[in-house]
């Protein structure tokens, strides 16, 4: 069905099969061809379709594209956005949106539709569809078993033959995990003495951190050729001495609001200088000292910087002006509505596609996750961490949060998305965005309250995950031509062997999803045991 636009097969240009539609004489944003088909209420839904644009408006680069959905409720039009792509340039060529929605209570029919703010932009549709969701009931079982498999590995340990080992144990003590986990701190607190409770909660519960404002380009530098790298580098500093790995947010970030004022009155050339001078500045001062940087945070929710450069391939410049200056540190794309939302997570896996055919050196996409706890759907959020991972990049949740004044329930479902995530192959970490009420945005998302930074009941739920559930701790005694096997959670440890209860020796090891093999070779010297040996 077409409403208000023209439509017409094309057989020379295809995505898959004999024919596409083109849709052209289009007299509303929303003038498209449509499909409509019937829903079961409370049932979840995946639509999906390969669009081509034709042309853009006159000037433009890129338009937004968006997968808007006509649900009927009751009999009453509900309509609402499925997914957009924000930035699309005719270069893409055949290129998928796609989104889910849940039908609600009294849903009977949906009817999906394309919009374009511009109506003279003309496009094909081809590879139209739309899935129902299943849910599974085994999730949590299924995610145990991908846990065991992902983040663990054997470990053994024997003694040689005829060793007297009487009263020998050995002991795991796993010191930092593989996968990350971490909070966003703030820069000022962690340097204010008069905040040591809150420096040394962090210091004792993440191994990893992330400053919330210290390093944005606009807070940095207000005023032009004034900016403050002391508050950021000593945050950075104090983190690191306790070996707490750092994040970078941001080098830029496009949303106009976010902007520094300043650059507004620049010329595209002096622009791109001063882009440039501020990558260079930064790195040089930031330079080994932080493991990933933001590069153009939010970029698919503001594009202040392709405007005003004019270039609809800023950011990709951006990936490379910062890989130059140092091409150890980890590039991301960070953003929100991937994961909570499905409205951009087709978007950022199409850009990471593009970003990697275009040779940019982009390792990871941040999803930041923002959620409130009575709509959180673990099959939904499987299918959109799932679909953003077909970009073949590493995931990071940058910015965890669930909002909810009940507690017990935000400690159920705290355990069950953080269990998703340390089960799912492409997630390498989850960094929290706040944890405390005395330095968070929304008082309903902390896991800790008061001065004492007291947990409620999902931060003990926190506690119990980092310190306990996914954490080896193991001792055993062992006996000669006897090997003990265990596994461990992938990491750092520290290995204690002792003899009646006394420490002997100690070594520091690392575990991959290889295993290790250890033989204890008890060569007695002053000190007792003199030798372990790892095969």
């Amino acid at each position: 069905m077409a409403i208000d636009c023209s439509i017409s097969l094309r057989s020379d240009d295809k995505f898959h099969g004999n024919h596409s539609l083109m849709v052209s004489n289009r007299h509303h944003s929303w003038s498209s061809a449509r499909q409509k088909f019937a829903v079961t209420p409370g049932k979840n839904y995946v639509i999906s379709m390969q669009i081509k644009l034709l042309n853009l408006p006159s000037g433009r680069h890129y338009t937004k594209v968006t997968l808007a959905n006509n649900l009927t409720i009751n009999g009453q039009q509900k309509n609402n956005v499925i997914a957009n792509l924000p930035l699309q340039q005719l270069r893409f060529g055949w290129t998928e949106i796609s989104g889910d929605f849940l039908a609600l209570n009294g849903a009977t029919s949906s009817e999906p539709y394309i919009q374009i703010g511009e109506v003279g932009v003309n496009y094909l549709l081809d590879s139209v569809s739309v899935t129902e969701l299943e849910p599974n009931p085994n999730w949590l079982t299924e995610a145990n078993q991908r846990i065991d498999k992902l983040r663990k590995a054997p470990i053994s340990f024997k003694l040689p033959d005829g060793v007297n080992a009487h009263g020998i144990s050995v002991e795991l003590v796993q010191q930092k995990r593989t996968f990350a986990i971490g909070t966003e701190v703030d820069a000022s607190y962690m340097t204010d003495q008069t905040h040591k409770t809150y420096q040394d909660f962090v210091f004792k519960n993440f191994e990893w951190a992330v400053l919330g404002n210290a390093l944005k380009w606009r807070q940095m530098e207000r005023t032009e050729g004034h900016i403050n790298y002391d508050r950021p580098l000593n945050a950075v500093a104090a983190l690191r001495s306790h070996g707490i790995k750092v994040r970078g947010h941001n080098m830029f970030w496009g949303v106009d609001h976010y902007v520094p004022e300043w650059l507004s009155g620049k010329s595209q050339s002096q622009l791109l200088t001063t882009m440039k001078n501020h990558v260079h500045d930064v790195i040089s001062r930031t330079r080994g000292k932080l493991e990933h940087w933001d590069v153009n945070n939010e970029d698919l929710h503001g594009d202040w910087y392709e405007r005003h450069t004019g270039d609809p391939d800023i950011t990709e410049k951006m990936f490379q002006w910062i890989h130059n200056q140092e091409p150890q540190v980890k590039l991301f794309l960070n953003e929100y509505n991937i994961i909570s939302s499905s409205t951009e997570t087709t978007a950022l896996r199409n850009q990471a596609l593009h970003f990697k055919r275009d040779g940019v050196p982009v390792y990871g996409l941040g999803l930041q996750g923002h959620f409130f706890t009575s709509h959180i759907d673990i099959d939904v959020l499987k299918y959109r961490l799932d679909k953003v991972a077909e970009a073949g990049l590493k995931l990071w949740i940058t910015e965890f949060t669930l909002s909810d004044h009940d507690f017990n329930r935000k400690a159920a479902n705290l355990e069950k998305v953080m269990t998703l995530f340390f089960s799912h192959p492409a997630v390498e970490g989850v960094l929290f965005w706040g944890f405390w009420d005395g330095r968070i945005w929304h008082k309903s998302d902390a896991l800790f309250t008061g001065p004492n930074i007291s947990p409620n009941a999902a931060g003990q739920k926190y506690l119990d995950i980092f310190h306990k559930t996914w954490k080896t701790n193991f001792v055993h005694d062992i006996q000669p031509s006897h090997t003990v096997h265990t596994s461990g959670f992938l990491g750092e440890y520290l290995l204690n062997i002792k003899k009646n209860g006394h420490l002997i020796h100690q070594e520091h090891f690392s575990l991959d999803s290889l295993g290790k093999d250890i033989t204890i070779n008890l060569t007695n010297d002053r000190q007792g045991v003199s030798h372990v040996v790892f095969g």
